[in-house]
């Protein structure tokens, strides 16, 4: 006869019996005054999760529902940057003939 080994269930959640086993032991640990304050903080971290996975998924479908972006001219671009920096190269080049002529006079 062969026996099958289903790992879900050896490593699974724990049943009724192991459940109160672990809840005295961590009675035994933190002490009854302690226990309250222990699960409440443990709730308001899984609250927090929930929270921040549900605002990550109105993200993530907020982004997938919206139109895509239109294709952009990258050449068109770059021409119009090229004439920009030839326009700020003569301005300043002329600042400066401007600067050594003052220099000259005075």
């Amino acid at each position: 006869m062969k026996y099958s080994f289903d790992p879900t269930l050896a490593f699974g959640f724990p049943t009724g019996g192991e459940l109160v086993i672990i809840f005295i032991i961590v009675l035994l640990l933190f002490g009854a005054k302690k226990v309250p304050e222990l699960f409440r903080s443990l709730g308001k971290g899984v609250k927090e999760f929930r929270k921040a996975k549900t605002e990550w998924e109105q993200d993530i479908s907020e982004v997938m529902t919206q139109d895509p972006i239109e294709d952009h001219d990258f050449k068109a671009t770059e021409s119009s940057q090229e004439k920009t920096k030839e326009g700020e190269e003569t301005v300043h080049h002329e600042d400066a003939t401007h600067e050594s002529e003052k220099q000259t006079a005075s």
